[in-house]
């Protein structure tokens, strides 16, 4: 074949085979929505209809789930094209007017990207009507099944505490024993079965012996063992002795109902009627296991160093006890419910067996709840324990849900007698859970911290709160389960946080959040560490001095707060356009009531750009003097001579006076007056002031000390010591030293410092001399000498 031929053809047959993908495309994309519309008919006529079962709804909802999930995955597939499309028109320019014109090639270009993008938002357009479409739909799905779901729980039922309902339940539990009776018979009566029964015996009676062995003798043995290390001095093997004993509790008890599991599959005996209960019962066996586990691991009944709880043993003992049979109350609610779908039992046999199982757990549950609230109320080992207060809480709530139970299997609701003591029981055994998954992950994190125990400084540290948080948000999920909730319901949940929703035109999703705010973390410790590395490495070098170094260190975490949250928006794909008049009316707002504090702000900003006033700097402003300790954002700390700290706004520091001593240099003046007598002789006392300043090494040699009379007063002539000192913060001492020294020489050359003269003038002499000598005790003459005794 010739090769232009070749060519030819095989232009040809691209041409006429590159449509093909768009038209399957379009193809598959009309099958999709031909299904979406048929599942969407259905669910509607299932809605108007009202007719359709729970479990029918339910698969109906799964349906419009998957159908909303597609539709969804389409929308964001699609809008790619659809930006793209619309990058390329908004490059092209705005569209002419009716008036105008434009190029002919380019508005051909524009009519082929408007077909392009009214022929992509299609497909999108009919996935966001079947988003739509499917989510209304699930709503009304989910309102049928909860009244279904409400309508069961209000059903009322026989009420147990009548006797004349109980007549039919013995007669109905006579006709079911006799019944399953009569089905063993029959298989024994079976040789096929009655030899597979004698050769499985043994095996099955074995696993049964072993299983007592272990519960009966081997763990008792091994765990009082492991409890005597508890008391022993040394921390190691006190600890090794505590979690061996709660391990081995767990491990063995778990191994002996395997045991007994897997003799109930190895006989395979199981009558018909309860055939259900039977294959079930190897897993209610671990259920039973649990309770067990966590009684000991809460209360710790013989290991008093280990109790989460601090109470006296016997309540210890009892709480583990009661947990015990709450475990076996599970398992019998579980077989209760199981046996029903084997056997059909009447109305009032079922209530009545409720009843039974609802009393039992009802009265465990209360009495568990009055040891919870005697722990909380009276902790003599403990008074002031900060857990008191919960563990009351959850007492009372106990008993709150046990008393509502009773009271609804009272009067025949007996349905809402087990919804409300199933989850509490559950409840409380994820408590126990999520206690000791608690305890085993802070334990580990503090080991690898290099801490062990609980001691004072991790009762102090964030960890436990930490971990208790994330445990706390792992088992949510199971909490809702427990106390109704669907699993719908919670894929729903997790949907919403992964679709997110639309926040001025773009879709902010859980994922979006996490990413921004780990973007922004990230930028905020680049930027701690720059200012770290720019404190310590960088600006030391330099010439700036400390005022300019943290004003350079502030500005750059300033900056770098603004840069990560611009690209922490950046990179989370977020669109703030859309919200700009919003934020625009709302920053008026917040400007006219936070104005004095943005004033606050910008002249803090003023201050570290213009640096009027520098750290370290002695400054007086608004009747206060001190040393400037720290520059901040909105206000100035300053330290008085007092040692009081005074906050400034930095709006007094730009919009008032400041009086800066050190701003410049430290040098300053001091004056000291002098008074000497009339009788001095002036050249002398000058000659000795400047002596003595110009002697002292921190005043400045230029400008050299002036002594200037400054006044003639009526009994001394004043005079100034005026000079400059080096460090004007020495201002005192060098005040100090000078006079000592001038007291000194003044007192060598004989000038007196004067005092002032006064005359006082005394009226009324003669009776104030009167009066005196009147107060004057009389003076013995030589007759009023007493003679002396012989």
């Amino acid at each position: 074949m010739p090769p232009r031929l070749f060519r030819l053809m095989t232009v040809l047959l691209c041409l006429f085979f590159a449509p093909l993908p768009l038209v399957f495309a379009q193809e598959g994309l009309r099958e999709r929505e031909d299904r979406w519309n048929e599942t969407a008919e259905r669910a509607e006529e299932a809605i108007l209809n009202g007719a359709a079962s729970p479990a029918a709804l339910e698969i109906l909802r799964e349906e419009l789930a998957v159908q909303r999930a597609e539709a969804f995955e389409l929308t964001g597939a699609g809008s790619i094209t659809v930006e793209s499309l619309k990058a390329q028109l908004e490059a092209l320019g705005p569209a002419p007017k009716k008036d105008e014109s434009e190029p002919a090639f380019r508005a051909t270009r524009r009519a082929e990207l408007t077909n392009a993008l009214s022929e992509a938002e299609a497909p999108i357009l009919a996935a966001r009507q079947s988003y739509s479409r499917a989510e209304v739909l699930i709503g009304g799905v989910d309102r049928l099944i909860r009244q279904a779901l409400r309508t069961e729980m209000l059903a009322l039922s026989p009420s147990p505490f009548i006797p004349a309902n109980w007549v039919p339940a013995l007669s109905d539990a006579g006709e079911y024993i006799a019944r399953i009776h009569g089905e063993i018979i029959a298989m024994l009566r079976n040789p096929g079965n009655a030899l597979l029964l004698r050769e499985r015996a043994p095996a099955a009676v074995s696993m049964i012996a072993g299983a007592l062995f272990i519960l009966g003798l081997l763990q008792p043995t091994l765990i009082r063992r492991l409890e005597n290390r508890v008391r022993d001095p040394r921390k190691a093997r006190r600890n090794s002795g505590m979690v061996g004993a709660l391990a081995l509790r767990l491990a063995l008890t778990a191994i002996a109902a395997a045991l007994l599991s897997l003799a109930l599959q190895t006989l395979d005996f199981v009558p018909p009627s309860a055939r259900t209960a039977v294959n079930a019962l190897p897993n209610l066996v671990y259920v039973a296991v649990v309770p067990y586990w966590l009684g000991h691991l809460i209360f710790a009944p013989s290991m008093p160093e280990g109790r989460l709880l601090q109470m006296e043993d016997a309540l210890a003992r009892r709480a583990s006890r009661y947990c015990t049979a709450l475990g076996i109350v599970v398992v019998f609610e579980a077989i209760n419910q199981l046996v029903e779908i084997d056997y059909t039992f009447t109305a009032a046999t079922r209530s009545v067996w409720a009843a039974i199982v609802v009393l039992s757990g009802s009265y465990c549950l209360w009495q568990l709840a009055r040891i919870l609230v005697h722990a909380g109320r009276d902790d003599p080992a403990n008074p002031s324990d900060e857990h008191d207060g919960g563990v009351l809480l959850i007492g009372r709530l106990i008993q709150l849900v046990t008393g509502a139970a009773v009271a609804s299997v009272a009067v025949g609701y007996v349905e809402i007698a087990r919804e409300a003591m199933d989850p509490m029981i559950m409840s409380l055994g994820l408590a126990g859970v999520a206690v000791a998954v608690h305890k085993v992950l802070v334990y580990l994190l503090l080991r690898l911290l290099g801490r062990s125990g609980y001691g004072e400084t991790a009762a102090q540290s964030l960890l436990p709160v930490g971990v208790a948080i994330l445990v706390t948000l792992l088992l949510l999920p199971v909490l809702a389960l427990l106390w109704g909730a669907r699993t719908a319901d919670l894929t729903d949940a997790w949907t919403l946080l992964n679709e997110g929703v639309e926040i001025g035109g773009r879709r902010i999703s859980v994922t979006t959040a996490a990413m921004l705010l780990a973007v922004f973390a990230s930028g905020i410790f680049a930027t701690r560490w720059l200012q770290r590395f720019l404190g310590r490495t960088v600006l030391p070098r330099t010439r700036l001095d400390s005022g300019g170094r943290n004003a350079v260190v502030t500005g750059s975490g300033y900056v770098g707060l603004i840069l990560s949250a611009l690209v922490a928006v950046s990179v989370a794909g977020l669109d703030l356009s859309n919200l700009a008049i919003v934020a625009g009316a709302l920053s008026v707002g917040i400007g006219f009531g936070l104005q004095a504090v943005v004033s606050n702000f910008v002249s803090g900003i003023i201050l570290l750009a213009e640096r009027p006033i520098r750290e370290g700097d002695w400054i007086e402003v608004s009747g206060h003097s001190g040393i400037v300790q720290k520059i901040s954002v909105r206000s100035t700390r300053i330290e008085t001579f007092d040692r009081h700290d005074v906050i400034i706004p930095n709006a007094d520091l730009i919009t008032g006076t400041v009086k800066n001593m050190t701003l410049s240099s430290t040098i300053g003046r001091i004056i000291i007056p002098v008074s000497v007598s009339h009788r001095s002789d002036l050249e002398l006392v000058s000659s000795i002031l400047r002596q003595a300043a110009e002697q002292h090494p921190r005043v400045e040699k230029q400008p050299a000390p002036a002594v200037p009379l400054v006044g003639l007063g009526e009994s001394s002539m004043d005079f100034e010591l005026r000079c400059f000192i080096d460090d004007v913060s020495a201002g005192l001492s060098v005040k100090s030293d000078l006079l000592h020294k001038i007291h000194s020489a003044l007192a060598r050359a004989g000038i007196d410092i004067p005092h002032p003269h006064r005359d006082v003038l005394v009226r009324n002499v003669d009776e104030i001399a009167k009066a005196f000598l009147g107060n004057l005790p009389p003076v013995p003459g030589p007759r009023d000498t007493p003679a002396p005794q012989a």
